[in-house]
């Protein structure tokens, strides 16, 4: 079975990320929220592939949806919260995180971030000190960070005109409607807000069997609709290794075979065989 690094490469994530997670290049030892996925397995929706495991029960890594048309995207996932936020839409945005969070723990640009910047092939350090100069680390002023200045990533947004994305949701605003029928549950964070859409999809309801749901879309081969209502809430786990099971048998994707094959090999080796998300 493929590990985390080739499904990884298969999605074209970018090399310097990978290099991360491999510990090819080192991150300094006050950055350690960036910790290899196989420490710990959590219970997560299987549209999220973990590249790294951070604390409190949180994951780093991007969305990948079968059956939809919907861009790769660097995103968190904190359990607590129950909810996936878009923190970054390519690899330079995300390294640019990390960049950021060590100027403003060292007060300023060190030689020691300077060498990480220029082995990861981050070129514009200086530019990430300025900003840490004129708003700290501020993400309402994003809009002055470079590599922030296009494409925010929605959580850093306040007003949906700022966003040119298809991530359904931040925790302030949802997305138009026509984003929210390729959207999964656990990437709406203002789940009331949903209340107010008109014809809102079966699997973004709380009050529906998913599990009912799922089996109904299947027998239909309605593909996506099953593979979004699979990443709803209320869902056991046993069940979920279940339905990606079924979904294999539906699809030649060598792919979805691979990814469903990862979670439910994670899943099976993890102490949460009862739990559910």
């Amino acid at each position: 079975m493929a590990n985390q690094y080739k499904i990884a490469e298969n999605l074209n994530v970018d090399s310097r990320i990978i290099k991360l997670m491999k510990k090819e290049i080192l991150l300094p030892n006050y950055i350690d929220d960036f910790n290899p996925v196989t420490d710990y397995w959590y219970p997560h929706p299987p549209c999220l592939i973990p590249l790294f495991l951070g604390h409190g029960a949180s994951y780093k890594g991007i969305i990948n949806h079968f059956f939809c048309d919907r861009k790769l995207t660097l995103v968190e996932y904190f359990l607590e919260h129950g909810y996936i936020s878009e923190i970054a839409r390519h690899a330079d945005q995300f390294i640019t995180l990390i960049v950021l969070r060590m100027i403003i723990t060292k007060d300023g640009l060190t030689e020691e971030i300077i060498d990480f910047c220029k082995k990861i092939g981050l070129e514009k350090y200086e530019e990430i000190d300025q900003f840490t100069l004129d708003f700290g680390d501020e993400p309402q002023e994003f809009k002055h960070l470079v590599y922030f200045k296009e494409n925010r990533p929605f959580k850093y947004v306040k007003e949906l005109e700022e966003y040119n994305g298809d991530f359904p949701s931040s925790i302030y605003i949802l997305n138009r409607s026509i984003y929210l029928q390729n959207a999964s549950q656990l990437e709406i964070a203002p789940i009331e807000k949903l209340s107010k859409i008109e014809e809102l999809s079966p699997w973004l309801k709380g009050n529906e069997n998913k599990k009912n749901l799922f089996d109904t879309y299947l027998s239909n081969n309605k593909l996506k609709e099953a593979w979004l209502t699979l990443n709803s809430k209320g869902w056991l786990l046993k069940d979920v290794a279940n339905g990606l099971e079924q979904l294999k048998q539906k699809t030649n994707d060598e792919r979805f075979s691979i990814i469903a094959d990862y979670w439910i090999d994670g899943w099976n080796k993890s102490t949460f065989l009862d739990g559910e998300y």
